[in-house]
């Protein structure tokens, strides 16, 4: 059975970004871009997170108290003089993690695949 782009419902997709990132902040903080190319490395290219998405994702999980955010005063030519914002895991964002991480490996175990 092959699954295409189009049978991939939205809420999915937030579901996917919102797990990448938390857990390409699992190592260490990050800012957006730089979680991206984690999420691409990671997962050999699999999955690769678009610029639009991941900036409104990372407000979420602010919001929900995933993540939490703060700028590191950098005086970046190419960011117009704006520093740049770096986020990182909360206690209650690790724990999402690691239950994500466990959610994978049952559903991965349960479908009979291997690693």
């Amino acid at each position: 059975m092959t699954v295409s782009e189009s049978d991939i419902t939205l809420e999915t997709m937030d579901s996917v970004t919102k797990m990448a990132l938390l857990q390409a902040l699992v190592p260490k903080p990050g800012y957006g871009l730089e979680l991206v190319e984690r999420v691409k490395e990671r997962t050999k290219g699999k999955i690769m997170l678009r610029n639009g998405s991941v900036y409104p994702t990372l407000r979420d999980l602010e919001r929900e108290g995933l993540v939490e955010s703060y700028e590191v005063e950098e005086a970046l030519e190419e960011r117009g003089g704006r520093p740049r914002r770096y986020y990182k895991l909360t206690a209650l964002g690790a724990k999402a993690a690691t239950d994500d991480r466990r959610t994978m490996a049952g559903l991965f175990k349960l479908a009979g695949a291997t690693r």
